[in-house]
């Protein structure tokens, strides 16, 4: 319910409506900062019906969007509400989300879906995939997708989330991706931008793609950066041992990061954790990222002195030398638009761990 939320919440000309208790709005709510109405369900909806209670929100909200989205969660899906009947007549889309169906990607997953995206073949731009608002680092990797988009000659196009919902009907049929664990948008995928070497891949293959597009700017800006990362990776590992790495997150990313610190400190992967749940059973450094325990007990036994997660991972690891980089990320301002992806995005990255451990070597 939550990714449903956060995505649906990005766009403008939609208002989005939880139908639910007052807690499950609450959580979206405070973690998003977004103008989300909710149903309030008590026990008696939950036992006499909500019909009256949800078309009631949903035309207060009406006189104010264009068009309302409807986030179902857990008492009206088991319940088993005809949402669509009970709202005849009225611009909606419902979105049936509850929480017990999965996380977060799920939800912005079955949100994309719902509002029911049209790929047009002629149209010439590419789109934005992977994008969510509970992310960190959303507008960050927006922004830099849009750079490197339009440094290649190429013209950003529909975004997953963001940008106007009328968008979604005419989806770009080709999208570069952010995050790959959000990533639900329809059409060809040119790949991710997780590192400098999958963003020169992802560039040669739009280049295929679309003619008009010259991935030379791209790759010469990749072997800049790459020549930075180097330097600096150089004068660090010429006073300090390679870091011991924890890094856990959405599994793509994880894999992205790993490769980054790898390839320009020399770093000891030594645990690598999947949010998804997903355990590599080839390779032992992967555990289960999903629940708490399994988590704490990895970094017990990795002793890790460098940490990329979450402020769960931080709490948990506070010897460590830590780089924010999954929700949530509690107790630091976050002003500036920084990106995980893309060539800001790894150097971004590599000047984060950097500082981490540099300021935990000299503490």
């Amino acid at each position: 319910m939550v990714g449903a939320a956060a995505c649906l919440s990005s766009y403008t000309g939609l208002g989005v409506v939880v139908h639910g208790s007052s807690g499950c709005w609450f959580y979206p709510s405070s973690l998003l900062k977004a103008d989300l109405a909710c149903t309030d369900l008590s026990a008696d909806d939950a036992v006499m019906g909500s019909g009256d209670r949800l078309r009631t929100v949903v035309q207060a909200a009406l006189a104010r969007h264009p068009r309302v989205a409807v986030v179902n969660t857990c008492i009206p899906g088991i319940i088993g509400e005809d949402l669509a009947g009970l709202l005849d007549g009225l611009p909606i889309t419902v979105v049936d989300a509850p929480g017990f169906l999965g996380g977060a990607p799920l939800g912005h997953a079955l949100a994309i879906a719902a509002l029911e995206p049209v790929v047009e073949p002629g149209v010439e731009t590419v789109g934005i995939d992977g994008l969510t608002p509970l992310d960190p680092f959303f507008r960050g990797d927006l922004h830099e997708c849009e750079r490197l988009l339009r440094l290649a000659g190429a013209v950003p196009g529909t975004r997953y989330a963001g940008g106007p919902v009328e968008s979604v009907r005419q989806a770009s049929p080709v999208t570069v991706i952010a995050n790959p664990a959000y990533a639900s948008g329809p059409g060809e995928r040119a790949g991710d931008l997780l590192g400098l070497d999958a963003v020169e891949a992802t560039f040669d293959r739009l280049a295929d793609r679309h003619p008009r597009i010259d991935p030379a700017p791209v790759v010469s800006e990749c072997r800049e950066a790459d020549l930075r990362c180097r330097r600096a990776g150089d004068r660090y590992l010429a006073r300090h041992d390679p870091p011991r790495a924890a890094i856990l997150g959405d599994g793509a990313r994880v894999r992205g990061a790993a490769r980054t610190l790898e390839l320009y400190l020399d770093a000891d992967c030594i645990l690598l954790g999947d949010r998804s749940g997903k355990q590599d059973p080839v390779d032992g450094r992967w555990c289960q990222a999903d629940d708490l325990g399994p988590v704490e007990e990895g970094l017990l036994a990795a002793a890790p002195d460098l940490v990329l997660g979450s402020s769960f991972e931080e709490r948990l690891a506070p010897g460590a030398a830590f780089v924010p980089f999954a929700p949530p990320v509690r107790g630091r301002p976050r002003l500036a638009s920084v990106p995980l992806c893309g060539i800001e995005g790894t150097l971004s990255l590599v000047e984060a761990a950097i500082t981490a451990c540099s300021g935990r070597r000299k503490a």
